[in-house]
């Protein structure tokens, strides 16, 4: 992994990183007890899954920082 950030991930990366979502909240639904730092976790990955429509990025996506203000730095 030595590679340079990109400033963009391909829609292979995107479905890359739901797999890994689905399979650690997979992981997390066996345990019986969370900690709370879990539960953040597993709410986060929750959402990011939802965003990650596996439609909404084929063609992948752009990078971009956000401003303190958490506006597009666009």
């Amino acid at each position: 992994m030595n590679e340079p950030p990109a400033g963009r991930l391909t829609g292979e990366q995107i479905m890359a990183l739901r797999f890994a979502a689905h399979r650690q909240l997979a992981r997390w639904s066996n345990k019986p007890k969370l900690t709370p730092h879990q539960l953040s976790q597993r709410t986060a990955l929750r959402r990011a899954v939802h965003i990650l429509d596996p439609d909404a990025f084929t063609n992948g996506c752009e990078l971009r920082p956000h401003n303190a203000d958490g506006a597009n730095g666009a």
